[in-house]
Parts: C-alpha cells; sequence; structure tokens
C-alpha cells in the first residue's frame, strides 16, 4: 500500500508529492518493523507476539483540506493495489459456503467503496470542477476500502480471524435489548459535562424544553440501541474515552479511541480518532459521525437556533 501511494515518487521522472502523502507513507511503513518482530516472536512461542491479529491500518494523516488531488491519486493506486492483490483469491472461495461469507462480504464492501472514490477522482482528473466536500469524501471513501482490503488479506489466510471480528449479530437483535435509551430520564444520553455547561451558563430551562421536546418525538431505532450498547461495552473495557461533547441537543458524549482499534457500528477506528451519535431532530434518524478529530469551542445549539 505504502509503495503504491508513493508511485509518483517512485518513477523515473518523478513527480512532487504533498507532504500528507509522504506522512501516510511513513506511518505504514514504520508499522513494519513491529509486525516482524512480533511475528517471529509467534514463531519461535505461539501467543507470544504482543500484536493481535487481526491488523487494522491504524493511523490516518490529517492534512490539508480540500485533499490534495496528488494524494487522492496515491490512495486510489493502494486501493488498485489491494484489489489486485485479493479479487483472484475472493472469487475462488466464493462457492465456500460460511466458511469465507465475512471475508466475501468484507471485499464487496471494499470494492463499493473504492468505486465511489473512483468515481469523484474520475471526475476531477477529467477536469470536471467539484467541491471540497467531494475531496473530502473520495478520501473518506478510498479510506474504509482499504481498511476493508487490508481484513479481507488477512481473512482469506485466517478467516476465523474476521469471524472473532465481526461476530453474527443481526440488526434486529438489537431491537429489543435494554439500554439507557429506555431511561426515563431526559438527560440520559446528555454529556455530563454538557450538563454542567448548560447550568452554569443559564441555560438549564431552555435545555429542559429541547429535551423533552427531543425524546417526545424520538424513534429509537436499533442501530441508536447498538451503538449505546457498544460504547458502554467499550468504556468498561478502558477501549475509549469521553472527549468532549456534541453540540446539537441532546448534547451526547463525544468519545476518543485509546486503544489500536475499535469496531463500532461496522466501522473500524483507529487509535486518536473520535465518534459521536447525532440523534436526529423531530423524530428523523441520527446518523454516526466520526473523523480524526472535532473543531472544539462550537456553541450550544437549541431547536430554536
Amino acid at each position: 500500500m505504502a509503495d503504491a501511494l508513493l508511485g509518483d515518487a517512485f518513477l523515473s521522472e518523478s513527480k512532487a508529492v504533498p507532504v500528507i502523502t509522504h506522512n501516510q507513507a511513513d506511518i505504514w511503513y514504520g508499522q513494519i518493523p513491529d509486525l516482524m518482530v512480533a511475528t517471529r516472536q509467534e514463531a519461535a512461542f505461539a501467543n507470544s507476539a504482543a500484536i493481535q491479529l487481526p491488523i487494522h491500518l491504524g493511523q490516518q494523516e490529517e492534512g490539508p483540506s480540500p485533499c490534495p488531488v496528488e494524494h487522492l491519486a496515491g490512495l486510489r493506486r493502494s486501493a488498485e493495489q489491494m484489489d489486485a492483490m485479493t479479487a483472484q483469491t475472493v472469487e475462488s472461495i466464493r462457492n465456500q459456503g460460511e466458511t469465507f461469507k465475512e471475508i466475501i462480504l468484507l471485499y464487496e464492501s471494499a470494492k463499493t467503496r473504492k468505486q465511489a472514490g473512483d468515481a469523484i477522482v474520475g471526475n476531477i482528473t477529467n477536469g470536471r470542477k467539484v467541491s471540497a466536500e467531494s475531496h473530502e469524501d473520495a478520501e473518506k471513501q478510498y479510506w474504509m476500502a482499504l481498511s476493508d482490503y487490508l481484513l479481507v488479506a488477512q481473512g482469506l489466510e485466517a478467516p476465523d480471524l474476521i469471524k472473532r471480528q465481526n461476530p453474527n449479530t443481526s440488526k434486529g437483535s438489537f431491537a429489543n435489548l435494554r439500554c439507557k435509551l429506555d431511561s426515563s430520564d431526559i438527560w440520559k444520553v446528555t454529556s455530563s459535562e454538557a450538563r454542567n455547561d448548560i447550568i452554569k451558563s443559564g441555560e438549564y430551562a431552555q435545555a429542559v424544553e429541547d429535551l423533552e421536546e427531543h425524546w417526545g418525538s424520538c424513534n429509537i431505532t436499533p442501530i441508536e440501541r447498538e451503538y449505546e450498547t457498544t460504547v458502554e461495552d467499550l468504556l468498561k473495557q478502558n477501549l475509549i474515552r469521553e472527549d468532549g461533547y456534541w453540540y446539537c441537543c441532546p448534547f451526547p458524549s463525544v468519545y476518543k479511541v485509546t486503544s489500536n482499534s475499535v469496531d463500532v457500528l461496522g466501522r473500524i477506528l483507529p487509535r486518536g480518532h473520535v465518534f459521536v451519535f447525532e440523534y436526529g431532530d423531530d423524530g428523523a434518524p441520527g446518523k454516526f459521525i466520526t473523523a480524526a478529530s472535532f473543531q472544539t469551542g462550537v456553541d450550544r445549539k437549541y431547536c430554536e437556533d
């Protein structure tokens, strides 16, 4: 992946490569010595390696906005390389029933996200002007594709690894799972830090009015139950920590990943990334939001705003 990312730098007439591309390649190259040490430890004594499988993609380098076209082109090459490495083997195991089910599903996800990124980059390279948001979306799609491809590559060798990471829990099984969302407390998902700030700022009455209105029209979904249940479990394991709160009502906690990676709603989040579930207004569905970092110091937003 790193070699493909830096492809332009290896040409006989090398082209300039953005700093973000060099930094991302350095992160990936930097993982190799630790992986080699773990491999030799494991070869010497089973279960002795400090690094657990499967390996996840890890830290994503943050760069300028919009994401440079040259960096997107590098991510595209990396995704193409990973697809070329896995596609033929995936085709050969499609008839092996449940054994490789999770790997095939991950591969389909990776390929679809790669194609989504390709479509955006194709528009850019064809001279069409696209928004900064489209640049960021292409980067996001390629990153998610590469995350899946890396798991696919390992799952093709040891499918049980991926099964352990993706237990067969249907979304429907969360429909009746009890969690904090069943509480009648209007502050049930509000960060304690947010509540303290609201009281100190003299906004308590306004917050109560908004929270009562929010939960009065909110339809709790299995996805929201899965999210809250997952967060509670990750907190118990000290794999994440609270890292502030979201600016919109009901002002839920933002969390930061403190372990190598965690799985939240099917997304693999690397160390240092932050995430939150933004509950929708007026009964609208909510959405899961994650990034390397969130903007801080934003004013709280109430319904009348």
